[in-house]
């Protein structure tokens, strides 16, 4: 009886080659696509408000630079909320806390690389207005994905 349970090492070359590229693919395009989304997503929000930029390149490089911070973020983020929830509030506070956490969270990674960045101009109120869009956001987005039925 023939096993074809071989190990990695004992595959072809064409074989190894085939496994590592579709593992590649499969890690690599939901990355890209959450990326795309982000892009677009600010690309739009940007062009809604006005925002100021040499070339879609250095709006690229603020769009990597806000998913790694935001990354980042998003860490403290899930902190203090762990923080907010050990205290007994209604839901609406609750709600008024991660908005404000997330607003902040995010219009620090707006104004920092605002500042940082000089191919970019944002005005204070145009980082306020998109960090409070992306509040508002992540929020709905979050609480959907909790309050779905399964």
């Amino acid at each position: 009886m023939d096993s074809e349970d071989k190990s990695f090492k004992e595959e072809t070359v064409g074989k190894k080659f085939l496994i590592v590229t579709v593992i590649s693919v499969l890690i690599i395009f939901p990355i890209a696509f959450v990326f795309g989304i982000y892009y677009f997503g600010i690309l739009g929000v940007f062009n809604l408000l006005g925002v100021e930029y040499e070339s879609l390149y250095s709006l690229f490089l603020f769009v990597i630079f806000y998913f790694l911070l935001g990354l980042i973020g998003e860490i403290v983020i899930k902190a203090l909320m762990i923080l907010v929830s050990a205290f007994s509030i209604n839901n609406i506070a609750t709600m008024l806390v991660e908005f404000l956490i997330n607003f902040l969270v995010n219009w620090s990674i707006i104004s920092f690389l605002n500042l940082l960045m000089q191919s970019i101009h944002i005005s204070m109120v145009t980082q306020v207005i998109a960090a409070s869009i992306i509040a508002v956001i992540e929020i709905t987005l979050e609480n959907y994905t909790k309050k779905k039925p399964s």
